[in-house]
């Protein structure tokens, strides 16, 4: 297998003790770890407006946190050499750029909190129904302790 020398793509330049041959750019989307997944949330019927606030909240925080501070993930090549260009094209790609990046993951996370939060309040409106509906089946018994 034989591939692009060190020497032709910086002139001058020797590998380190180890190092391997130099090639394109690598995939570094596998790196990304994986954004965490809730399977289940158990939330006592008369708390769920309470923890849809605070997940809102919360996804709020990120999401400002996520706003204020992408541009300062996004990296500039210090110089026009081939190893600063490549390498910041990598970083940039890993982490401020596309949906697999760590900031696409983390939009997605956030976006993941908001479909939450809608499921918790849909929950409470489907709670109160219900119970209305079981004050209205079961009429006044309840005052009589029948």
């Amino acid at each position: 297998m034989s591939g692009p020398s060190y020497d032709s793509i910086v002139p001058g330049l020797r590998p380190g003790p180890g190092a391997p041959p130099p090639g394109p750019p690598q995939d570094l989307g596998s790196a990304v770890p994986e954004v965490p997944a809730a399977a289940d949330v158990l939330v006592h019927p008369d708390k769920l407006l309470d923890v849809a606030r605070i997940v809102e909240e919360q996804a709020n925080a990120l999401e400002d946190q996520l706003i204020t501070r992408l541009d300062q993930l996004r990296i500039d090549a210090p110089s026009a050499d081939v190893i600063s260009t490549q390498s910041v094209e990598a970083w940039n790609s890993l982490i401020a750029d596309g949906d697999r990046s760590y900031a696409g993951q983390v939009r997605e996370y956030v976006a993941g909190l908001k479909r939450l939060v809608s499921q918790l309040r849909d929950a409470a409106k489907d709670y109160k129904v219900s119970d209305e509906e079981k004050a209205a089946v079961f009429g006044d018994r309840g005052r009589h302790g029948a």
